[in-house]
């Protein structure tokens, strides 16, 4: 992948990241600000479970108000709610009562006083705990009761039946007709909770929800399980009744001011509005973002989702998203903001906390939303109809059917009843179903006919399966002692269905065999190579030796020393020639030659060969024939190793020729191939193998008395197979021809 392709790659992934946190962000910071509207729909507001709640939590916040005004003083919620765990923690913080459990066991090691003190000091912190909690919580009783208090008309009354508290112009509430909404909660000695009358649409509902919070300490949440001993709990009301009811003209005013004096968050259509609206502009951030690498898809498998999972997660997602409403309620009533201050979490912490919550779980469905439009935005860049075979269930479906049946027609297709096996199988076959049908025809006879048919079929099948294994026992004979390097052995026995394992037998002997040859002809080359260097080699190098001991002597005079420098200079060329020749066919041979190919005119870089060699063929009395075409053949070739196959060539006619004789060289075209053909009579026998002619330091003269270094032919028939040329050697009594041809490009 190329830096501009990674980059846009983390251009795209940035951009999603930013899209889908923006949309999130945006349902944390504005669910705030939602109003309910299940009153829009139809739905009376106090079916709403937040609003029951508060008016049951109203009979603490009531009761209190009584008591202040019967006492004429005021009193803390803690003092009146939980008075024993008040009395504890006024003992506690005395000056005298701190050591008060140490003084009881002032006969106890003072391992033990430490203790008592550790526990009494961690339960005065418990207490001290509870109470900033207590107020807390009923400060968010009034708040939320005193939002709707105005609207309701509300009564206390005691046991007596006497109103005590009234806030209802004059009426006695319980059973009045009059209001449309009515909720009577009665305390007993208890403080136990009984709902004796309730009124309004859906009347199962208002009762069981009323009751699951009254039966309910809405302090429970902050007990720690060691102190919950004794009477550590709140305290609920005795002996009295609080009568709550509401008029249609008051429910209707209470519709058209709610949005500003109480917020019932739950089921709210503002959330699934701004909802659905923020995933439609993901969706089409994600289509236009999408465009920026229309390749992603090819790259990333999750990318190539099958569109029916696509849309099943997306439902999912829309459905869950919808469903995150109740977060919003959750969270606009403060009960997950309170659960965290309950975990000791700071107030500022706790609401980072609530929003990164809320944060994640809204980033969800718009995710989903963003990957679904990135899986089906390549439909416009595949087509329909790939994108329906590639990217969909029913198209991957339906593909796998139309390739098993196309595979199934070949099958069938492949049957040859004209081989004996396809024969032998059908013929199995269908004398299997004619007798089956005979006798599943005899109805309950065909039982015992059965049992004897499988009898039958069971000695049959047995007597071709140890046939078969018979077969496949001398076939896998054969091939270990093919394997154990017996390249001739025969396989003469019929070997039924593997008979054509037979003739392939055949041709893996036969490639080995010609493996083997190689092999051999390789390392004897490899002798020859050594040895015929050794030799060419030695001579040069032996003379060499010899004359420059022959020029240290003093006796010799300057007529000697000048010829043996000659000489020196003679063998030293030779020397110089050799090793040149033997790294020119090593490079030649290992490929690690470069071609500097040109157009090149063959016709007159062959005349230009025979006149740098003219002086030679004439001392040779060798009578050269050339018959080359007047116009030129122009081919792209290398001209420095061209020249140097010409050169060979012609050279070793000139060494090799018998003289006095005529040598041939003709050129020709001949269709889209240019053929040259150098022929010349043999001075000495031609004994050797013409196909052995070419390889490296293979000499025709085998006494190697010659100065030729047995490379030239081989360097000029690589040279030839460098430029995709074709080298021959024939030989036909005494005469030697080599054939050259070119493709004409």
């Amino acid at each position: 992948m190329d830096i501009k392709l990674k980059n846009r790659h983390r251009i795209s992934g940035l951009l999603a990241a930013v899209v889908i946190l923006a949309a999130a962000f945006a349902m944390v910071e504005l669910y705030p600000y939602f109003e309910n509207e299940s009153s829009r729909n139809g739905a009376p507001i106090y079916e709403e479970s937040a609003f029951l709640k508060h008016l049951v939590n109203g009979n603490y916040v009531l009761a209190l108000e009584d008591a202040q005004k019967e006492q004429n003083k005021i009193l803390s919620p803690f003092q009146y709610f939980l008075p024993e765990a008040e009395t504890e923690l006024k003992a506690a913080s005395s000056d005298g009562s701190e050591n008060n459990t140490a003084t009881e066991l002032s006969e106890s090691s003072s391992l033990n006083i430490q203790i008592t003190k550790d526990e009494g000091e961690e339960r005065t912190e418990y207490l001290r705990g509870l109470r900033k909690n207590c107020i807390r919580e009923f400060e968010n009783w009034n708040r939320n009761f005193g939002n709707i208090r105005n609207s309701i008309d509300y009564q206390m009354i005691d046991e007596n039946g006497r109103v005590i508290l009234d806030h209802a112009d004059g009426r006695f509430i319980p059973n009045d007709s009059y209001y449309e909404f009515q909720a009577v909660l009665h305390y007993d000695e208890l403080g136990r909770m009984d709902i004796t009358s309730v009124r309004g649409e859906n009347t199962a509902y208002l009762l069981n929800t009323l009751q699951d919070f009254g039966d309910k300490d809405p302090m429970e949440g902050y007990y720690d399980d060691s102190y919950m001993e004794g009477n550590l709990k709140l305290s609920n009301p005795r002996n009295i009744t609080f009568a709550y009811g509401m008029s249609e003209q008051q429910i209707a005013s209470f519709k058209d001011t709610s949005g500003n004096i109480w917020t019932a968050y739950e089921n709210s259509g503002s959330v699934t509005r701004i909802f659905i609206g923020l995933i439609c502009a993901v969706a089409a951030l994600a289509f236009l973002f999408s465009c920026m690498d229309v390749n992603l898809a090819e790259r990333i498998a999750i990318l190539r989702t099958p569109l029916e999972l696509v849309a099943g997660i997306v439902a999912g997602s829309v459905a869950f998203g919808a469903g995150l409403t109740s977060l919003v309620a959750v969270t606009n009533r403060g009960d997950l903001y309170s659960a965290l201050l309950r975990a000791n979490f700071l107030p500022e912490a706790a609401d980072i906390m609530v929003k990164l919550w809320n944060l994640l779980w809204w980033a969800v469905p718009f995710a989903v939303i963003y990957w679904a439009v990135l899986c089906m935005r390549d439909v416009f860049h595949i087509g329909i109809v790939r994108y329906y075979k590639e990217r969909t269930l029913c198209g991957l479906f339906w593909g796998w059917v139309v390739s098993s049946l196309k595979k199934l027609y070949a099958y069938l297709g492949n049957i040859n009843l004209q081989e004996k096996s396809d024969r032998t199988i059908f013929k199995i076959a269908a004398v299997n179903f004619i007798v089956l049908t005979i006798l599943c025809s005899l109805w309950f006879l065909g039982i015992g006919a059965l049992f004897l048919y499988s009898i039958i079929l069971f000695f049959v099948m047995r007597k071709y399966y140890l046939d078969l294994s018979s077969k496949y026992s001398m076939l896998l004979k054969a091939t270990n002692q093919i394997a154990e390097g017996n390249l001739e052995v025969v396989i003469e026995e019929d070997l039924g269905v593997f008979e054509p394992f037979k003739k392939e037998i055949q041709k893996i002997q036969s490639g080995l065999k010609c493996v083997v040859d190689e092999e051999v002809k390789s390392q004897k080359l490899k002798t020859d190579l050594i040895s015929n260097m050794s030799h060419d080699l030695k001579t040069p190098l032996t003379a060499i030796i010899t004359y420059v001991n022959l020029l240290k002597d003093d006796h010799a005079t300057p007529e000697q020393r000048k010829a043996y420098i000659d000489i020196l200079e003679q063998k030293s060329m030779r020397l110089k020639a050799l090793i040149e020749d033997l790294f020119e066919i090593s490079k030649a041979n290992s490929n690690n030659v470069t071609l500097d190919l040109e157009d090149v005119d063959i016709v007159s870089l062959l005349k230009e060969v025979s006149f740098e060699l003219s002086d030679k063929i004439e001392e040779s009395t060798i009578d050269f024939r050339w018959n080359l075409p007047d116009e030129k053949i122009i081919l792209s070739l290398d001209s420095q190793k061209t020249y140097r196959i010409f050169d060979n060539l012609l050279t070793n006619i000139i060494k090799y020729a018998m003289p006095g004789t005529r040598a041939y060289i003709d050129m020709r075209k001949e269709n889209d191939w240019v053929e040259i053909i150098l022929k010349n009579i043999s001075a000495a026998e031609l004994t050797f193998n013409p196909k052995e002619i070419t390889e490296r330091f293979a000499r025709g003269d085998q006494a190697r008395n010659t100065e030729g270094s047995g490379l030239g032919m081989a360097i000029a028939k690589s040279f030839v197979e460098l430029q995709n040329g074709k080298l021959t050697v024939e030989t036909e009594a005494d005469l030697f021809r080599v054939t050259i041809r070119w493709p004409i490009m």
